[in-house]
């Protein structure tokens, strides 16, 4: 038995090495989020609206509605033990708020590392983010900040399951612009787009912005953005599923933009 904990303790560390080497340090601190949600089985939510929104009992329907719980304060730390680091104070288990910290800084920490706790609120009604525990957490949505990423549906290129929401919410520098190119376009058809969608919003939430919703297996033209931030949805019902999604989102710096405008 011994052995065993052993050698289960020996491959992650090397997926732990892996990941590493592949994705790498930036000021002390791994960046790929979904990696870490993947394997820690913590993440990090915002409300719809943006960030700080959410009462106690609305986080708990957050996490509930993906399948998930709060996180309790051990989760989170073994989360933040192997790099989950967000700036960002949520509600966790028994309604206590906090976030973790792999490295402080001027703005994050208060100067020192681990959870930052603002222990238990006694006040259920004021509003943070959130963290969630679901060890089978969702395939889909997060925040992006890379200058160009593949996107896709859950489970492609295999059908996409039912009763699916996600967000992705892509956010690169000020001043840059975004373009969206479909590679591969497959989403239940119905007249309107209201049983499987995919919506896109030249903002950073679904609130404003709307810029199209779209199904069936037409590719959508390409989208540039207005600013550097973009909020794909993708909602599915509870029957008829189809192929799925592909697409990818570049990074379009200024001068580019106007090259491009210009050339047209």
């Amino acid at each position: 038995m011994i052995a065993l904990h052993i050698l289960a303790a020996l491959f992650f560390l090397g997926l732990v090495l892996k990941e590493t080497q592949a994705w790498g340090y930036k000021n002390g601190i791994l960046h790929n989020s979904i990696w870490l949600e993947q394997a820690a089985g913590v993440y990090h939510r915002e409300s719809r609206k943006g960030r700080y929104q959410l009462t106690y009992k609305e986080a708990k329907a957050v996490c509930k509605f993906e399948g998930g719980t709060l996180a309790t304060y051990d989760q989170l730390e073994a989360a933040r033990q192997i790099g989950f680091h967000v700036c960002s104070a949520g509600w966790f288990d028994k309604g206590r708020v906090g976030y973790p910290i792999v490295k402080s800084g001027a703005n994050c920490g208060f100067g020192r590392i681990g959870i930052v706790d603002y222990g238990y609120r006694l006040n259920k009604s004021e509003r943070w983010d959130v963290y969630c525990y679901n060890p089978n957490s969702k395939e889909c949505g997060g925040v992006h900040t890379d200058q160009q990423k593949i996107l896709q549906s859950p489970g492609y290129p295999d059908e996409y399951p039912d009763e699916q929401i996600c967000y992705w919410h892509i956010r690169l520098r000020y001043g840059q612009k975004i373009r969206l190119r479909f590679l591969d376009f497959d989403i239940e058809d119905d007249t309107d787009c209201l049983s499987d969608f995919l919506e896109i919003y030249d903002s950073y939430d679904d609130i404003s912005g709307f810029a199209g919703r779209f199904c069936g297996d037409e590719l959508p033209e390409d989208f540039i953005s207005t600013g550097n931030v973009m909020t794909l949805k993708f909602l599915t019902d509870s029957s008829v599923s189809a192929g799925g999604f592909q697409l990818e989102y570049i990074a379009v710096d200024p001068d580019q933009f106007s090259t491009n405008n210009t050339s047209t």
